[in-house]
């Protein structure tokens, strides 16, 4: 199954993120349950040629490599823009900014706030891919989400828009007398009406509302800094604006946070550290996972990553947060990109086969 790409979809008064989407391979047992995904710098693969050695990261392989990791929850990854920062086009380098959900300089380092309307715009993301989603035709859907091999570059939309001319040529044929053609969607229709699978591929269609699922949500590298910046928004709801019941709904619809080796280019704030803003999040309820390399928290030229992480991992502990740390430790391995993405492929497999762990100073010190 290939994810299906979602151009300029519109959240919060008039911002806009590509998207990609995949349905959940089988049904959860209780509820649909929804994984969003914010990615990290090297993974926008385009827009650098020096990302081409790490093209098995990208979006595209990452939604899949989670889908079948999380086989019964859907999976949305929320695409940033990018920047270039640098002088001659070959010292260019590609940031991953997500300024839609926190504020942030051209090299995608937050200016956190007690609010940017990230909640807000997350919720109307989840809207729109929904009536996206929707507006397809079955046949569109069955094609698009085929489990046999179709190009890397599907795009649903252009898939839409090329049955919609399908669609009316095949009208004037009817009008002029004539037999719809093979490549007509009434045609595409019969024939998938003949060949109906034995379960229905589009099961997860029926009242499909992302933002009314169970979310997961997942930060990689700079993606953590939506998660960061959410905390910020969590406490700003909870404390100055308790009465927007409607928000408070949507934020009790997150139930897991995962943190997968934070970093950004700042030199502070890669984890949040205050105490009152921790205290929120652990009022939540929501099952918090850590997963670290010596990548990030034991870089030396960086070692404000390392204190930051231990204290917010130890401050959620000490508040009675439902917290799971896990230290990818890989002895022998230089601290690279190929150890920072090696989180990424392996944090589900190390968390369902390892118990989890609390810092401490052999974390920080090479």
């Amino acid at each position: 199954m290939l994810p299906v790409r979602l151009r300029r979809v519109v959240g919060h008064e008039g911002r806009s993120n590509d998207a990609l989407f995949q349905p959940a391979v089988r049904a959860p047992p209780l509820s649909q349950h929804t994984l969003v995904f914010f990615g990290g710098d090297v993974q926008l693969m385009q827009a650098h040629r020096d990302n081409r050695n790490y093209i098995k990261w990208n979006l595209e392989n990452t939604v899949r490599m989670l889908g079948h990791n999380f086989p019964t929850k859907h999976i949305l990854a929320v695409r940033p823009s990018s920047r270039y920062v640098g002088g001659s086009r070959i010292e260019y380098k590609s940031f991953s900014c997500y300024d839609n959900f926190v504020p942030s300089n051209n090299a995608g380092v937050p200016e956190h706030t007690p609010t940017h309307s990230a909640l807000h715009h997350l919720e109307r993301l989840l809207q729109g891919v929904s009536n996206r989603i929707k507006s397809f035709s079955t046949s569109e859907l069955i094609e698009a989400f085929s489990p046999v091999s179709l190009p890397e570059d599907i795009d649903i939309e252009d898939l839409h828009n090329s049955s919609i001319h399908a669609a009316t040529a095949a009208e004037t044929s009817k009008s002029n007398g004539t037999k719809a053609q093979a490549g007509s969607s009434q045609s595409t229709d019969s024939t998938l009406a003949e060949h109906k699978p034995e379960t229905d591929p589009l099961w997860w269609r029926e009242n499909f509302a992302l933002d009314e699922t169970q979310l997961t949500l997942i930060g990689f590298s700079k993606g953590c800094v939506v998660l960061n910046q959410l905390i910020y928004e969590f406490h700003y709801t909870k404390t100055l604006t308790p009465g927007d019941a409607h928000m408070m709904r949507f934020m009790e619809r997150i139930v897991d946070m995962y943190w997968l080796d934070g970093g950004h280019a700042g030199g502070k704030n890669t984890w949040i550290t205050s105490r009152s803003l921790l205290e929120t999040l652990t009022r939540l309820n929501v099952n918090v996972f850590i997963h670290v390399s010596p990548y990030q928290v034991q870089d030396e030229a960086r070692p404000w990553i390392g204190r930051e992480e231990k204290a917010f991992t130890s401050l959620l502990k000490k508040l009675g947060a439902k917290v799971n740390r896990y230290f990818h430790e890989q002895p022998g391995m230089t601290h690279s990109l190929h150890m920072h993405f090696e989180v990424l492929a392996n944090f589900k497999k190390m968390q369902d086969s390892i118990p989890a762990s609390m810092p401490d100073t052999s974390d920080e010190e090479a």
